[in-house]
């Protein structure tokens, strides 16, 4: 276990009321100052934008983890630099923005974000290095939910509900599973950019009442591994293939994978 994953560990365990004196003491050395801590406000209606920006800018810095406590907090085009771990109580810790702007934006390295749940468009990471997504929500969005692309990717455990476009969408090289994504969205989870795929595994993902289940681009550079996903019902496929916006070709969880050489598609349920 990294350094990085244990100060977040003490994090959460610290905002959950560890039981023990053994649990408690590592996490308040670890993880000395909250958002509380910079003038942020939890369930005020003002805008808390530039107090937690400050707070995240500071605490990355210095590579102690951003631990947001419990409470909905109103916020929008938060930049994660490098080096920056964000840590929620998962369902508890609730960021809404005002408009259709991303909370969260990044274009860096070595940032996870971890157990914060969203309501508008989660996060806009943009050639990113070493980025982790886990037990993330996203309560609705207008647009997307969640948006990676970059290398070395970990988009895994999150739930994305009601969103109008995807509910994650992943271009780059990583990995993305366990996934929960439903409502009437028009893709649960699209892969890849026009001209442009990566080498993605996308495994055990689950996928419910969108347009179409996983939509891949069809670019010819880049490959996927889509397997063992549970898609139901998507009415205009399981499982398509991307030319630019437009579907092209069958619904590929029946078969038909070998007329795009970039996709390997494998053990899927479509229902």
């Amino acid at each position: 276990m990294d350094r990085r994953h244990f100060v977040g560990l003490g994090g959460v365990a610290a905002l959950l009321g560890a039981g023990s004196a053994e649990a408690a003491t590592p996490a308040a050395a670890l993880a000395s100052r909250t958002l509380l801590d910079f003038g942020v406000s939890p369930g005020s209606p003002v805008d808390q934008s530039d107090a937690m920006q400050k707070a995240i800018d500071e605490l990355a810095a210095s590579r102690q983890p951003i631990v947001i406590p419990a409470g909905n907090y109103r916020v929008q085009k938060l930049v994660l630099p490098s080096n920056a771990t964000v840590l929620g109580v998962p369902g508890l810790s609730v960021l809404t923005a005002p408009g259709k702007a991303p909370i969260f934006q990044c274009a860096a390295q070595d940032v996870s974000l971890r157990g914060v749940a969203f309501a508008g468009f989660a996060l806009m990471a943009l050639e990113c290095h070493n980025l982790t997504v886990c037990d993330c929500q996203v309560l609705s969005s207008g647009g997307d939910g969640i948006v990676c692309t970059g290398t070395g990717l970990f988009i895994a455990g999150n739930r994305a509900t009601a969103c109008a476009k995807a509910g994650i969408l992943a271009g780059g090289d990583g990995m993305v599973t366990n996934n929960l994504v439903n409502g009437p969205g028009q893709f649960g989870l699209r892969l890849g950019a026009p001209g442009r795929l990566g080498t993605l595994t996308v495994i055990n993902n689950r996928i419910e009442g969108t347009a179409v289940g996983i939509g891949a681009s069809d670019a010819a550079k880049g490959y996927a591994l889509i397997a063992m996903n549970m898609i139901v019902g998507a009415k205009s496929g399981g499982i398509r293939a991307l030319n630019g916006e437009e579907l092209t070709g069958k619904d590929l969880t029946h078969g038909g994978s070998e007329a795009f050489r970039n996709l390997a598609i494998a053990a899927n349920v479509s229902l």
